[in-house]
Formats: structure tokens, sequence, C-alpha cells
């Protein structure tokens, strides 16, 4: 028998049904009926969402978590995730962590709108939650992360103005996140999945977690499991791409040698 494997799968938009039907590529968006059809798979099927602090805990030995554990991540910020996604949730139970891009929800606070560049749909303008959703968000147990100043490419930004440039993007997101919210932030996604061994060295000193992303087609699932190391948490990325099968075929993957 293998090791357990945890299933982080990883969102960006959900998107109101009628709203997914303008959008001319499916990449990093999902249709809210879509999206409820998925909780409730994973409801029904038995099993319990935990938080990234509950994997890291498990992935370090100093927990157990449920034989069916996941986790949750949606990226960016967006204000879908609290309008959208949040209600959704709510209605299972179930909460999750958001790495948030700090100067999206700075822009959206001071009622400005705010461009980035996206690897799912190149460069965007849509709208960010603001601080005030980001602590609703926390009011209801789930968990900010950090997703960079930016949202840029850590390894061009590495590329382009060495250690010092990597440190200012995080030391800028996490400042402002302190400040807005009174946290310190525990955990990291890499934006795009675009990450070195020079930049996780860099990263490793300020967060518990580094989370990867990637997004490949044809889908080839990869898990966490105590193999992970905390610096290269793995992820199945969900959007309307996804099949429902396939998106079945996470958790019936997860525990095939179980």
């Amino acid at each position: 028998m293998s090791e357990q494997r945890v299933p982080i799968l990883v969102y960006h938009h959900v998107y109101p049904d009628d709203m997914l039907a303008t959008c001319e590529s499916l990449s990093g968006i999902i249709g809210q009926s879509e999206f409820q059809r998925q909780m409730e798979y994973i409801a029904q099927e038995g099993w319990q969402v935990i938080s990234m602090t509950a994997v890291l805990d498990w992935l370090t030995r100093k927990r157990v978590v449920p034989d069916r554990a996941v986790a949750m991540n949606f990226d960016n910020g967006w204000l879908d995730t609290r309008t959208v996604t949040m209600p959704i949730m709510q209605e299972f139970g179930m909460k999750a962590t958001c790495y948030v891009i700090t100067d999206g929800l700075e822009a959206a606070s001071a009622g400005r709108s705010q461009s980035v560049r996206t690897q799912t749909e190149g460069v965007v303008e849509r709208p960010f939650m603001d601080w005030d959703h980001a602590r609703e968000l926390l009011d209801a147990n789930w968990e900010i992360g950090a997703h960079t100043a930016t949202h840029c490419k850590m390894t061009d930004k590495h590329a382009a103005g060495g250690d010092q440039a990597v440190l200012w993007e995080i030391e800028t997101s996490n400042a402002i996140i302190e400040k807005r919210l009174g946290l310190a932030v525990d955990h990291f996604a890499y934006p795009s999945g675009s990450r070195s061994i020079r930049i996780d060295e860099l990263l490793a000193p300020y967060y518990r977690s580094l989370r990867l992303w990637h997004c490949e087609f044809p889908i080839q699932w990869s898990f966490t499991d105590h193999a992970t190391s905390r610096l290269a948490i793995d992820c199945q990325n969900v959007d309307a791409r996804v099949s429902f099968e396939d998106f079945k075929r996470i958790f019936t993957d997860a525990q095939e040698l179980q």
C-alpha cells in the first residue's frame, strides 16, 4: 500500500453560466453550475476539504488528515472568488485558500482597475476583490496566501533583476497583506508555475509552503504525498476544459494504490 495522496484543486475564475458563454477561451475559467456539480461530488463521495496549513502539518507528519482529504485553492484574488465561489462552498461547509495578487487588491480597494498577465487568459483586466472582501474570506475560515505583488513570472523577474528583484516581489506582497489584514502569510503559490531552485531557496525562509502550478493537456494528474517537498506542493488545475469524468478521475487516481 502506498502513502496517502492529497489532491489540491486549483481554480481561477468561477463565472455565472451566462457569462461563461461569452468567453472566447475556456482556459482558467469554469461555470457556476459545473463548479457546484463538482462540489456536490466531493461532498457525496465523502471527501473532506482541509486547509493548506493542515496539508503542511500532514506533510511534515505533525498531524493525521482524513483518508479522503482534499484542499481547495483559488488563485489571484478575483472578485468572483468572493461573490460566486464562497457562497457555493459555504453551502457544503467547505473552505479554501485564496492566493492574492496584492497589486490587484490594492487597486480594487482604491476604486481602480488593474490589468495583469496570466498564463490562462493572457493580459486581462478583471475585477479583483478588495481588502474588505479578503477579510470576509478570513471570517469564513478561509486562508490567504501570497501570489506576489504583480503576478510576474518569477524566473523572468530573477533573470532581469537577480535575487533582489525576487525579494522585492515577496517582501512587498507580504508587507501589504500584513498591513491590510494583520496577517503573516504562511503559503505561497508560484504565478504561472514559473520557478527555479534558486528562487525556491530565496523564498523558503519566508513561507511554510511553495505551491507549483502546471496545466498540461492531455491531463496527467500528479499528487502531493509524504515524499513531496514543502517547496514543491503539487496540484491539479481545474477549468472548463476538464470534463466531469476527468474531474472524478482526480479522486480515483488519488486513491488508486492506497
